[in-house]
């Protein structure tokens, strides 16, 4: 057994964290409501069936389908990326055989080899490696376990750098990295700061400290590389520069905020915490800094008294907000629960309200890829009539209107749900499971939608990505089943809506 590497937590916080459950002691539990929660649960594993049925009668073993021209699709590099994302929804919703053919179908897969192009490094992460990982939690097969520990010794490689920070990409066949644009040393903060969770658990099941290392070691050099000084990108403490080079360590520009290219990155900080049974303290300590500094300088009141999370710094804020940000009130809220935290679980709650309207308020119940919001008294002259007229109709103007079945918002309502155990989140999932279904249903699974004011009438989008199996799916779906299935006082979701297994942890791996 090999001793923690990094830092550990103050004995005297861990009973009190250890006490406290994450969700709700209670649900409604009468006939009429668990019929109610059956049907609708097998309503969506119809509705994931039809999409599966589709993936392997026409892209099996391929990344993605097309659902529009039923075209097979590598985009992430030849291995499978839809097959594995998708191995633990299988499970869940015992589909047995369709997981027993999938499983063979991993078996065979060769990670030294690929399609010719480098690897996104976090991508491979988050949907192979965490996919791999959550199937093995599950199942209790060792070669999923195998698998995932294959590809991720081929991924450390990325992470022999200079300062240790991985390249964004990496050529497996080649040994070489570069970055999404080129050959040069920029990353983003989520593709530096989301593998600590995966890797973690990784070095759990394998006794083998050299995940969890290499992924701790990207905070020693961010915080050892980088101080807060006004009047530079890194202004704020906690509140990081989306954009750093790997090759100093140093952030270079990229206002902060919860979007993408940076949120996942915080999320890990406190769901680390977590799966590491409360003895990674800075951890914990990164998520309070960095959410003292969320709560000052990114929220902000709307026009229409919501809560919005904006873009920005002490120098001022952008008041415009993308899906992915929507994922910040559930991970906000579970936060709150496991630090026992009312008044941040409050706030979640308000962020969780704006969140939903950018969906309730669409005619189709589905909600765009980007939207901006008017802050509450400032003047709208510098908006456009359109904007303005869509901040007056409903809180916020759409920025880019289209939906790709992103899972941002339905994951954090899914969280409001069990922490509550208010039937009514479970509803508003139910709601936007209808729009999905009336506008992004066709032969070859579920399309995205070009304007969610239109829906399908507005044309369709022949893209369906990975995580529409493994997140989309399986958080509507959780709606539905007992609350002890993937109870969160029982396990931690990654990014990509992978559950691990919370487990009691010594210190020791």
């Amino acid at each position: 057994m090999v001793g923690l590497w990094g830092h550990s937590a103050q004995r005297r916080d861990v009973g009190r964290y250890l006490k406290n459950n994450v969700q709700a002691s209670s649900f409604s539990d009468g006939e009429s409501m668990r019929k109610l929660r059956a049907n609708r649960a097998e309503d969506v594993r119809n509705g994931f069936r039809h999409a599966w049925k589709a993936y392997r009668k026409y892209a099996f073993g391929y990344d993605e389908i097309n659902p529009l021209t039923l075209e097979a699709v590598t985009t992430r590099n030849g291995w499978g990326a839809t097959l594995i994302d998708s191995l633990d929804t299988l499970y869940v919703m015992g589909l047995n055989e369709e997981f027993k053919e999938a499983a063979e179908k991993v078996k065979a897969i060769n990670f030294d080899k690929n399609d010719g192009e480098p690897s996104k490094v976090f991508e491979t992460n988050i949907r192979y490696i965490g996919g791999l990982i959550s199937a093995y939690e599950l199942s209790g097969d060792r070669m999923f376990l195998k698998q995932a520990t294959s590809l991720a010794d081929i991924m450390l490689e990325a992470f022999d750098t200079k300062t240790g920070i991985p390249w964004q990409m990496w050529d497996v066949q080649t040994g070489t990295g570069s970055s999404e644009g080129g050959p040069s040393t920029l990353n983003n903060l989520a593709e530096v700061g989301t593998y600590q969770l995966e890797f973690f658990r990784l070095s759990q099941l394998t006794h083998d400290p050299v995940y969890h290392k290499a992924a701790q070691r990207v905070y020693d050099v961010i915080l050892d590389r980088n101080t807060p000084r006004k009047g530079t990108a890194y202004a704020v403490p906690g509140l990081y520069p989306v954009f750093l080079d790997i090759k100093s360590g140093k952030f270079l520009s990229g206002k902060p905020n919860l979007g993408g290219g940076s949120d996942s990155f915080y999320e890990y900080l406190i769901k680390t915490w977590a799966l590491s049974d409360f003895k990674l303290q800075r951890n914990l300590d990164m998520w309070n800094e960095s959410l003292k500094s969320i709560k000052k300088y990114l929220l902000c009141k709307g026009s229409d008294k919501r809560l919005y999370m904006g873009v920005g710094d002490n120098e001022g804020l952008d008041s415009i907000s993308d899906t992915f940000t929507c994922f910040f009130p559930g991970t906000l809220a579970l936060a709150a629960r496991l630090q026992n935290d009312n008044e941040t679980l409050e706030i979640a709650h308000n962020l969780l309200l704006s969140a939903y309207n950018t969906f309730s308020s669409m005619p189709t119940h589905i909600g765009p890829e980007a939207f901006g919001f008017l802050p509450f008294g400032d003047d709208a002259s510098d908006l456009l009539k359109s904007q303005n007229s869509e901040i007056k109709k409903y809180g916020f103007y759409l920025d880019r209107p289209y939906y790709l079945m992103r899972p941002e918002a339905i994951e954090s309502i899914f969280y409001f749900y069990r922490i509550t155990g208010d039937e009514k989140y479970a509803d508003w999932i139910w709601e936007i499971w209808q729009g999905i279904k009336a506008n992004c249903a066709v032969d070859g699974g579920f399309a995205g939608v070009r304007d969610v004011r239109l829906g399908r009438e507005g044309g369709l989008i022949g893209k369906q990505e990975s995580f529409v199996f493994s997140e989309t799916f399986k958080y509507i779906y959780l709606a539905f089943t007992d609350s002890n299935v993937l109870s969160l006082d029982d396990y931690v979701f990654s990014t990509e809506g992978h559950p691990f297994k919370r487990t009691q942890f010594n210190g020791t791996f």
